[in-house]
């Protein structure tokens, strides 16, 4: 069996050698989705280009798709605006207007003027949406039919249908004046009498999308209902598309990203490269800044380390104890606030469990390094690093639940609440605490 690193190479090979014709027999044995994933894996532009270039337009459209949206947004720069219009004609109408997303204003302007007029007048509305509206997702395709229409019109419809969406999982039933009135899933169709109307053998939709409803409530809708498609509506309940459940795994996986890029202090857009050092210098910024306070710490309890220098062998394992445990916290609160839908006041409970969860893990392992302490001969040290490591983990505990919920209530991402701020910061109070609850039991020493 030929391995994947071998397989790379040889795309490598052809590509270089400009076998062009070798390159598209090579290239037809596999998808378009291991395509991508090979030209991912070789980050080469120039190589990207060559293989979208001896494809069939529609198999190299879903190729660009499928990469990764920061390369992706390399090979659009090289691309003739020529080049791009045929990937946009031959996608749904969202996937084209998130090629446009990635192009420079300039080149969005080429690029609309060589497309027809109705399909110009079509991304330029979708573009127009708010990047985070649940109209930046939906495609304006949709299987859409009046409610006066009998079952055997719609299934002569289907034909018209096929050659502009690729699956059709419903059709969705209007008024006179587009206004949606319910839905018809295609297999009803199939066991309908020819002469009944479509609006007689409708369902009540399962989900209507507002179209400036945020991304979010979006995933969230489709997760709770279970559904692969939805419509989107105006706010006079005029059909304008439809999202699909492929766009919202890209949302619950652009969320996600997002979200444990912000954990680590890493906050970049969509396409955007994540190894630039100017988007991560900041909060690391933030991190010396606090870690510097530790050091200013420890210099001004110097004299009771050197009463003791046991004391100091404590010092990591409290800091990173405490850390660990904010960050686990504000994991929680943080993955609640995303999924929850019942407001800041549901938090309540989550806030207080997650202190008691501290109370009882620092009480765990306190009586560990007490333990210690006393088969290290310190039971006087033991116990006074079981007295801290108690309430730095209590701390900890308290600020990662209750500072994600303060957050999301003035606006801010919660998830700023983790990463180099929060691991600073109980690295700072849990030092803090330590020496001085060790100043204040030095008479014990």
């Amino acid at each position: 069996m030929v391995e994947q690193g071998e397989i790379i190479e040889r795309l490598r090979e052809l590509a270089q050698e400009k076998n062009f014709l070798e390159l598209k027999n090579f290239l037809s044995q596999y998808s378009p989705d291991d395509i991508a994933e090979m030209l991912d894996q070789l980050d080469d532009v120039e190589l990207a280009v060559s293989v979208l270039d001896v494809l069939p337009l529609e198999d190299s459209a879903d190729i660009l798709m499928s990469i990764y949206p920061e390369f992706r947004t390399k090979i659009l720069k090289v691309l003739p605006p020529e080049k791009i219009v045929k990937f946009i004609e031959e996608l749904p109408s969202d996937d084209g207007a998130d090629i446009l997303d990635e192009l420079e204003e300039e080149e969005v302007d080429e690029v609309l003027k060589l497309l027809p007029d109705e399909d110009e007048e079509k991304l330029r509305e979708l573009s127009s949406h708010p990047e985070e509206s649940a109209g930046s997702l939906m495609a304006h395709e949709v299987e859409q039919l009046p409610g006066s229409y009998t079952v055997a019109q719609a299934i002569a419809d289907l034909v018209r249908f096929g050659d502009d969406i690729e699956e059709i999982f419903q059709i969705f039933i209007t008024d006179e004046d587009g206004k949606l009135l319910g839905t018809v899933p295609i297999q009803r169709l199939l066991v309908s009498s020819p002469i009944s109307r479509l609006s007689d053998i409708a369902d009540r939709v399962e989900i209507v999308v507002p179209v400036n409803a945020d991304k979010e409530q979006v995933a969230d809708m489709f997760r709770r209902k279970d559904v692969v498609s939805a419509p989107v509506v105006d706010e006079n309940g005029k059909l304008l598309g439809r999202i699909t459940i492929d766009d919202v795994l890209d949302v619950v996986d652009e969320e996600a990203s997002e979200d444990l890029y912000k954990m680590v202090g890493i906050e970049v857009e969509e396409g955007e490269a994540v190894h630039d050092v100017r988007r991560r210098i900041p909060w690391l910024l933030v991190a010396f800044g606090g870690e510097l306070i530790s050091g200013f710490v420890l210099k001004h309890f110097s004299s009771t380390l050197r009463q003791t220098i046991l004391l100091a062998s404590f010092i990591p394992l409290i800091m990173a104890l405490g850390g660990n445990v904010g960050m686990q916290s504000a994991a929680v609160m943080i993955r609640r606030i995303t999924l929850s839908r019942w407001g800041h006041s549901h938090h309540r409970k989550a806030v207080v469990k997650e202190i008691l969860s501290g109370i009882m893990l620092g009480l765990i392992m306190g009586v560990l390094l007490f333990a210690i302490g006393v088969f290290w001969g310190e039971a006087r040290v033991g116990a006074i690093a079981a007295v801290s490591i108690f309430a730095a983990m209590t701390i900890s505990a308290s600020v990662g639940s209750t500072l994600p919920v303060v957050l999301s209530k003035i606006g801010v991402d919660p998830a700023f609440a983790t990463g180099p701020f929060i691991t600073t910061f109980n690295d700072v109070i849990g030092l803090f605490i330590y020496l001085l609850i060790a100043t204040a039991m030095s008479h014990m020493l």
